[in-house]
């Protein structure tokens, strides 16, 4: 789907399994920058990365012209399309340092972060070639630039990228979408992220995994939004730990849930981490 004169987004579908045979249907979004070349940002799960290179030849051109690949961080559902889009398309992989470990090992991401079906998503790891720096501005071909904005809080090393040509902001899973399950870190650093976005001049479109492609004064409330969206669950973490506050993080994110709304069959170790992130402070 061609949103810019630059920029094409592909939506992903997966499944995320919770156990006893219970499935979370989910999506995320890769995108394609094409110039002379193409700047490949997220590579989705290891299923869909021939949609990647389905859309890079439907366009007419070949899987051989990526020169780069851009991780926005190295969850499974960023990371997974990695390697079987290099053996078609030998493009260098860049990453936040922090992330870089579990791009290229996915079975210490796995022992670190579980996820059931992990090695579905991301059966292998790919060799990081280049680590990303906050600031610093990357350029693929002649007159293509990004800027790297660091975003921590979902991750570590979670990035954000500024394609200043197109006023084009890749924001990966910086912007918490409310109403759904709050998957992160570090609260804190999160907030901290989406008020460095929101103080980014010149966006024109906001290219979120968790949202569809957004433009004009929505940019401005979906980050409110955000933001916002942390600050509930913070506080409402907060109230129940005071009330109970011996409950186990399993518990502690369940009646979390149940407050927000939110149905889950089986409390997944990442969404309890981040219930529990809470409470660090």
């Amino acid at each position: 789907m061609k949103i810019t004169d630059r920029v094409h987004a592909i939506r992903h579908t997966f499944r995320l399994s919770l156990g006893e045979g219970k499935f979370a249907e989910r999506f995320v979004y890769s995108y394609l920058i094409v110039g002379k070349t193409i700047c490949l940002v997220d590579t989705g799960v290891a299923a869909t990365a021939p949609l990647i290179l389905d859309a890079i030849r439907e366009m007419g051109r070949s899987p051989q012209e990526v020169s780069l690949i851009l991780l926005t961080h190295a969850h499974p559902d960023h990371i997974g399309g990695c390697a079987p889009i290099k053996k078609l398309a030998p493009a260098p992989i860049a990453v936040h340092a922090a992330e870089k470990r579990w791009v290229e090992d996915v079975e210490l991401q796995y022992r670190e972060r579980p996820v059931p079906n992990l090695f579905e998503l991301v059966p292998v790891g790919a060799p990081v070639d280049r680590l990303l720096t906050d600031g610093e501005t990357i350029s693929w071909e002649e007159g293509a630039t990004i800027r790297v904005i660091a975003t921590p809080g979902h991750s570590p090393g979670s990035v954000s990228f500024l394609f200043a040509e197109e006023g084009a902001l890749f924001s990966g899973d910086s912007l918490p979408a409310a109403g759904h399950i709050p998957i992160y870190a570090d609260p804190v650093a999160l907030r901290a992220s989406v008020e460095t976005l929101k103080r980014l001049a010149g966006v024109k479109v906001l290219f979120s995994s968790w949202h569809e492609p957004i433009v004009g004064e929505r940019i401005a409330a979906t980050m409110e939004e955000a933001g916002r969206y942390i600050g509930q669950v913070d506080a409402l973490v907060r109230e129940i730990d005071a009330q109970e506050p011996n409950l186990s993080g399993e518990e502690l994110s369940r009646r979390a849930l149940e407050r927000l709304g939110i149905g889950m069959h089986r409390i997944l170790p990442m969404v309890e981490a981040s219930f529990k992130s809470h409470l660090r402070r």
